[in-house]
C-alpha cells in the first residue's frame, strides 16, 4: 500500500500543504470524506464492540444493553463517567474509555476497493481530507486500525475542531488544514448522510456524491453505492445521477 505524507493529519502540521493540485480536465482535485459508515462500517461494527467492551471488562447484558442505546450514535469519554455511576463500575473512566476505543477499532473494517481507490487518488495528485463527526481518540484509532490514516493528507474531527458537521465551520475548518480557502474550487464531499455530508457540503460549494443504497440522488450531484463508484465517478468526472 503506498503512503500519503506524514505529520499532515493536523492544523498545525499544514504549513506546506498546497491549496488543491489541478487535474487533467483543469478541476482543483481535492476531495473530503466522511468516515463512519462511509469508509468503515461503523453501524455493522457497533453491537461487536459492545460486545466485545463488556467481555473485556466482565460487564453483564443490563450495561450491554445500556450501551446500545446511549452510543448507538456516537461515544465519547464522558459517557463513560456516566456508565460508572450508572451500574457502580469500578474500573477508572479512562481505562474504559481506551478500552472502548481498541475494541471498535478492532471491530471496524473498510473495503479493500475503498482503499484501492483512496490511493488511485493520491496518485493522481488528489488532495484528500477525512472529515469527521465524533471524539479524536476513536476516530483515529479506526483510521490507524483500517490502515486508511496514511492515505490522507489531513484529519479533521468534530471534537478536535469544535464545530460538527453539518455546519459549514466544519468543512472550513478542513479547507484550512491544507489552505484550500475556497472549497468551490473542485472540491468534492463524499459521504453516507444526506444531512451532514451532502447538504452540509452543498451549502459550502463542494460537488457532493452520496453513498447510498438509493437509486435517486435527491439533493446530491450523484449517489452511489461504494466509495469505490465514488472514486471512479470523480476521477473520470461523470454526468449526474446514480450508479
Amino acid at each position: 500500500m503506498s503512503h500519503r505524507p506524514s505529520g499532515v493529519e493536523t492544523l498545525e502540521c499544514a504549513q506546506t500543504a498546497l491549496t488543491g493540485l489541478p487535474s487533467s480536465s483543469g478541476h482543483a482535485s481535492f476531495a473530503l470524506f466522511d468516515l463512519d459508515d462511509t469508509l468503515v462500517d461503523r453501524g455493522r461494527a457497533f453491537p461487536e464492540c459492545v460486545r466485545g467492551f463488556c467481555q473485556r471488562f466482565g460487564l453483564g447484558a443490563d450495561v450491554e444493553a445500556w450501551l446500545r442505546e446511549a452510543m448507538y450514535e456516537r461515544a465519547y469519554q464522558e459517557d463513560f463517567a456516566r456508565l460508572r455511576e450508572e451500574f457502580a463500575v469500578s474500573t477508572p473512566v479512562e481505562e474504559l474509555w481506551l478500552g472502548y476505543c481498541d475494541v471498535m477499532a478492532r471491530a471496524v473494517s473498510c473495503a479493500p476497493e475503498a482503499l484501492e481507490g483512496l490511493e488511485r487518488l493520491g496518485a493522481a495528485g488528489w488532495r484528500l481530507w477525512a472529515v469527521t463527526n465524533g471524539a479524536g481518540d476513536i476516530q483515529r484509532a479506526k483510521l490507524a486500525r483500517t490502515g486508511l490514516l496514511p492515505l490522507f493528507d489531513a484529519v479533521c474531527i468534530s471534537e478536535e475542531v469544535g464545530v460538527r458537521k453539518p455546519a459549514a465551520g466544519m468543512f472550513e475548518a478542513a479547507g484550512r488544514m491544507l489552505r484550500v480557502e475556497d472549497l468551490e474550487r473542485g472540491g468534492w464531499m463524499v459521504g453516507d448522510s444526506l444531512e451532514k455530508d451532502v447538504l452540509g457540503g452543498r451549502a459550502v460549494g463542494l460537488r457532493t456524491v452520496w453513498v447510498t443504497a438509493e437509486t435517486e440522488p435527491g439533493t446530491a450531484d450523484h449517489c452511489v453505492r461504494s466509495v469505490a463508484q465514488a472514486v471512479d465517478l470523480m476521477l473520470n468526472e461523470g454526468g449526474a445521477g446514480c450508479v
